[in-house]
């Protein structure tokens, strides 16, 4: 049910990139060859770090390819690392929401505030945080029930799988 969630986010993830990485190599042309810079470049790629950022971390949390002890982990005995998976996810639900409800209230009183040279509204900056939390919750909340049946928490897409393995769900 969450599969096209992630996917969106990966498509915004990419496109978001390609531009990050496409704008400082225009500002060169623009104002070398041109000799008409764009004025606001650098802060555009800013904003786009901060939503890649935000936008590609729910991903990242899915896929268990955050900062994590998993070795010392797998080196306890299976009766502490179950009740240790739904700890630990269950503090990222408690977490990431927290954060994205900060977030969304940092967003609200600052409706009228944006970037100095291009005018972007704040609240875009924060909405991209904003979701890139939620959803990252949302991922930890899945991985908190996932958890408590047992099952693999992690989700890999079936480009990532060899062609003989069967994707995770």
């Amino acid at each position: 049910m969450i599969e096209p969630v992630r996917l969106v986010f990966r498509v915004a993830a990419l496109i978001l990139l390609a531009v990050m990485i496409a704008m400082p190599a225009i500002q060169v042309v623009l104002r070398e060859v041109i000799r008409a810079p764009f004025i606001g470049a650098e802060e555009l790629t800013r904003f786009m770090l901060i939503c890649v950022t935000f936008i590609t971390f729910p991903y990242v949390v899915s896929s268990g390819a955050n900062i994590r002890m998993e070795e010392f982990i797998q080196g306890l005995p299976e009766p502490v690392r179950q009740p240790l998976h739904v700890l630990i996810a269950g503090t990222g639900v408690i977490g990431f929401g927290i954060a994205a409800y900060s977030v969304a209230v940092a967003a609200l009183t600052n409706l009228n505030n944006a970037t100095p040279t291009l005018g972007i509204p704040n609240w875009i900056f924060f909405s991209a945080a904003f979701l890139g939390l939620l959803f990252a919750a949302v991922e930890y909340m899945i991985q908190f029930v996932k958890a408590l049946r047992g099952r693999n928490l992690y989700v890999t897409l079936a480009a990532e799988q060899a062609p003989d393995e069967e994707p995770q769900l």
